[in-house]
């Protein structure tokens, strides 16, 4: 009984998007772990052993996921790893982003996803990679820093790929 329970709260917790396409917050929310736990005066779930959070084309595995809740019902979610993925769908188009930090945490207010420690994120072939990645999923803009750490030697990598040319042919 107290299982379902904390299923049914971190749905309700986790209801906002992230990287959304946007009909994904529409869908129901799955969430799998080999435990949890749940704070109800501090609005804190915490999720651990092999997580898994699927909803709609949305799929993030972690090994530790905890959703902080404030009074006015804004959500954070942080995920760690080593590394922490995720997979969604981008809204209108049938390319999917791609990321994996360490440590990934999202604010559903600000709409930011903050990826740190070794972190990747990669549209269609395009990749950006740092110590550290903030992305804006409303704006889809990146802001990459590099760091001491990585195989980049503190350097930030970015690869874009050149788009196919229209032939002109009918």
């Amino acid at each position: 009984m107290r299982h379902n329970v904390l299923i049914a709260l971190a749905a309700i917790m986790l209801s906002a998007p992230v990287m959304a396409e946007k009909a994904d917050s529409a869908k129901p929310i799955e969430l799998s772990a080999d435990r949890g736990s749940l704070d109800q005066k501090k609005g804190i779930t915490t999720w651990e052993g092999n997580v898994i959070v699927t909803q709609g084309t949305l799929n993030l595995k972690a090994q530790r996921v905890t959703v902080i809740r404030d009074a006015q019902g804004l959500q954070q979610l942080q995920a760690q790893g080593s590394p922490a993925y995720f997979r969604q769908k981008m809204d209108g188009s049938n390319e999917y982003v791609d990321g994996n930090a360490n440590n990934i945490n999202y604010n559903a207010a600000a709409n930011v996803a903050t990826f740190t420690g070794n972190a990747k994120i990669k549209r269609g072939q395009d990749t950006v990679s740092g110590d550290v990645i903030v992305y804006n999923t409303s704006t889809e803009t990146y802001q990459a820093t590099g760091g001491t750490s990585g195989t980049g030697g503190g350097r930030v990598t970015v690869v874009l790929q050149p788009k196919p040319q229209a032939t002109g042919k009918p």
